[in-house]
């Protein structure tokens, strides 16, 4: 009888833990549903731990399951961001940035003002990012120049600094393409540039809440 049971065990057949995971999630045919479980109450041990590990799985991916915001909603959120958010433009190059630089000696305890030079396609755009004395006050100047045609300064060219889709502040470039923002210093700020609307170039203002520097 003893060697009769170890032949049927080393006879036994086991099934992969990819077939117990589809079992326990009811993937499997209804004929090799009925198999398996007669395996399991044959008393094969190895294969019911497989159960038991794959339905505690189970039972976890549920409960994440109920966590997940409900599709149509995760749509509308997005959309909204996404009428509030002005996208950067492609095609525009930051060839440059003060921040990236090293330090030059002797600014310990200054407000350090931040400098960006844009590129695209038709113009060349400097942005200074500069601190004001009253306090959460900062100011952006800027020139934008033409990379084409006779006329070097872009002039008349609207400029406006916005917070998502609400403009906190405008101008327009003056004969030297140059203009003048102040603001209250956030984040979340950017710069749109252009003669109008459907093809303004849009600049994040990076690092608009202007920090003392305590350099060493």
């Amino acid at each position: 009888m003893a060697v009769r049971s170890i032949a049927a065990e080393t006879l036994m057949r086991h099934f992969s833990e990819a077939s117990w995971a589809d079992f326990v999630r009811n993937q499997v045919s209804a004929n090799t549903r009925m198999t398996m479980q007669q395996h399991i109450d044959d008393g094969c041990k190895r294969c019911k731990a497989a159960v038991q590990m794959w339905l505690g799985v189970l039972e976890i991916a549920e409960k994440e399951g109920g966590l997940t915001p409900p599709a149509d909603v995760v749509h509308l959120v997005k959309s909204q961001f996404a009428a509030m958010t002005p996208q950067k433009s492609s095609g525009v190059r930051l060839v440059f940035d003060s921040m990236l630089q090293p330090i030059t000696a002797g600014l310990r305890g200054s407000v350090a003002a931040r400098q960006f030079l844009y590129e695209t396609d038709d113009y060349c755009i400097d942005l200074r990012l500069e601190p004001r004395s009253a306090e959460g006050r900062a100011c952006v100047v800027g020139q934008v120049l033409n990379r084409g045609g006779e006329e070097r300064a872009a002039q008349g060219v609207a400029v406006r600094l916005q917070e998502g889709k609400l403009v906190i502040a405008q101008a327009c470039t003056n004969r030297f393409g140059e203009f003048q923002l102040e603001f209250s210093a956030s984040g979340g700020l950017c710069v749109s540039i252009g003669r109008d609307r459907q093809n303004e170039i849009v600049l994040p203002l990076y690092g608009a809440q202007l920090e003392r520097k305590d350099l060493d």
